[in-house]
C-alpha cells in the first residue's frame, strides 16, 4: 500500500510543473481580464511565457488613458508584482480588450493551442506567437480590423 501511495505521489509531483506551465488560451484570456480590471483600455502587448522562468507569471502593457502607458508584471495568482507607468504623448493606440480576445480566437482558428505573446504596434500590425497542438512554433499576423491573417508561419523544428 505504501508503495502505491509513494508511486502516486511521485507521479503527481512529476506532472506538477506541467500544470504550472503558462501560455494556455485561458491564460491569454485571463491576462486580458486582468489588464482590463487594472484599467488598460488599449493593449500593446501580453507576454505569457518568460524564457528564463516559466512560473505562470505574465507581463501586460498598454494605455490607461490618453497620457499614461503602463507595464505590469503579474504573478500566477493574479497579484501585481511590479508596475511601471510613464507619461507619453503618442497614444493611445493598441487593441481594446474585445479586439484582443477576437485575435486570440482568430489565432486558435489558425491552429494555435498555446500563446506566448500577443503584440500590436502603432501601425495596426498584430502578431500572435505560440505553438500548435504538435508543439510547433506558430506565428499568426493580422492587420487591425481584419480577422483574416496576413501571414501564418509554422516552424518545423524537431
Amino acid at each position: 500500500m505504501k508503495m502505491i501511495i509513494a508511486t502516486a505521489l511521485a507521479a503527481g509531483l512529476a506532472a506538477a510543473p506541467l500544470a504550472q506551465a503558462s501560455g494556455t488560451i485561458d491564460d491569454a484570456k485571463r491576462a486580458v481580464q486582468i489588464g482590463s480590471d487594472y484599467g488598460i483600455t488599449h493593449f500593446h502587448s501580453i507576454e505569457l511565457e518568460d524564457d528564463r522562468n516559466d512560473d505562470g507569471s505574465m507581463e501586460i502593457e498598454g494605455w490607461l488613458d490618453s497620457e499614461w502607458y503602463v507595464e505590469i508584471d503579474v504573478n500566477n495568482d493574479g497579484s501585481i508584482r511590479k508596475e511601471e507607468r510613464r507619461k507619453r504623448t503618442d497614444g493611445p493606440w493598441g487593441l481594446s480588450s474585445a479586439d484582443t480576445l477576437d485575435y486570440i480566437d482568430a489565432s486558435v482558428n489558425q491552429g494555435m493551442s498555446r500563446i506566448e505573446e500577443i503584440q500590436a504596434d502603432a501601425n495596426g500590425d498584430i502578431e500572435v506567437e505560440g505553438d500548435n497542438a504538435d508543439g510547433q512554433e506558430l506565428e499568426v499576423e493580422f492587420r487591425t480590423g481584419s480577422m483574416e491573417p496576413t501571414r501564418v508561419d509554422k516552424d518545423h523544428r524537431s
